[in-house]
Formats: structure tokens, C-alpha cells, sequence
């Protein structure tokens, strides 16, 4: 019996220290996970960011080219529709840019925001990786010990001398344990 005690809290122990991996496996995990999400939350900041200059960009560069266009139909004499026809390519160029660079946009964000939805399933992939530690059964532990009791009383219980007359029908009461009170006074 003591050797199944032993046996339960050595699996108690082991079963503790493989919650304790657990618990600090989660924890490690969803630390990274954090890490991951803030460097792709600044990704997707920076790319907006980044989108939002060139927009800029764009627009000042067409405003430019319009004013330069202007001036030079000026300089030239030329009014009418063939000027504003200009004016409206540079200005329509410049909107099929900015829709050019939202669109890349758009696909950036989403393809960062497939990233983060990836990493929280290997986060949870990961977690699941270590299996969560359980206790022994007490009650498997004390029906074994009440079991190996049992068997230990039904042992002595056969390693006890019979009392057997040998051949006698009178059957005498046993009065002890052992060879020595085996002897018979009555001869």
C-alpha cells in the first residue's frame, strides 16, 4: 500500500509540473502573440501612413504639371477645349494614382490582417501542443490500495496453518501459530 501511495503522489508531482509547463507555455504564447500583433498593427499604421504621402504626392505633382500646362497654353495662346482636355488628363491620371494606391492599400491591410487571424491560430495550435496536466485518480488510488490490502489479508490468511486432524473425524481447535503448539498432551 505504501508503494501505491508513493506511486499517487509521484503522479501528483508530475501531473502539477505538466499544469505548471502549461500555464507558462500559454503565457509564453499569447506574450509573442502580443509582440506579433503590436509589430503588425505598426505595419499596417505605417503602410496607411505611407499610402496617405503618396496620395499627397500625387496630388501636388498633378497640380503642378496643371499650372505648368496652364501656363505654357498661356505663353502660347491656346485656350479653349484642347487646354481643358489637358488639364483634365493631368487631373484624371492623378485620381487613377490615388485609386491606384487605395486599392494596393486595401490589399496590403487585408493581407496583414490574414497575418494576425494566422498567427492567433498558431498561438492556439501552440497552446494545444501541451497537453494540460491531470491528476491521478483518488479513487483509483485508494480502490488499488484497498485492493492490494485485500490481497495481502487473503495471503496470510492461506499462509496460516490448517487445523486438519488427519484422518481423525474429531477435529481439534487451534490454539495458536506455529510447530509447538502442534504437540498433543494427551497421549
Amino acid at each position: 500500500m505504501y508503494g501505491q501511495q508513493q506511486q499517487y503522489e509521484a503522479a501528483a508531482e508530475r501531473a502539477e509540473a505538466q499544469r505548471n509547463m502549461f500555464k507558462q507555455n500559454r503565457q509564453n504564447t499569447y506574450k509573442a502573440l502580443g509582440r506579433e500583433y503590436g509589430d503588425i498593427n505598426t505595419r499596417q499604421s505605417q503602410e496607411q501612413q505611407k499610402a496617405t504621402e503618396d496620395k499627397e504626392e500625387r496630388t501636388r505633382e498633378a497640380r503642378s504639371s496643371m499650372a505648368r500646362a496652364r501656363v505654357a497654353a498661356g505663353e502660347a495662346g491656346i485656350t479653349g477645349n484642347s487646354v481643358s482636355m489637358g488639364l483634365r488628363d493631368i487631373s484624371g491620371a492623378a485620381a487613377r494614382d490615388r485609386s491606384t494606391i487605395d486599392r494596393n492599400l486595401n490589399w496590403t491591410l487585408g493581407q496583414l490582417q490574414r497575418q494576425k487571424q494566422s498567427r492567433q491560430t498558431q498561438a492556439v495550435n501552440r497552446i494545444n501542443s501541451v497537453p494540460p496536466g491531470q491528476a491521478p485518480s483518488r479513487g483509483a488510488a485508494m480502490a488499488g490500495m484497498a485492493s492490494t490490502a485485500a490481497q495481502g489479508a487473503s495471503s496470510l490468511a492461506s499462509m496460516q496453518p490448517q487445523n486438519n486432524s488427519y484422518g481423525t473425524s474429531k477435529a481439534r481447535p487451534y490454539g495458536g501459530s506455529g510447530w509447538a503448539n502442534k504437540t498433543d498432551i494427551r497421549r
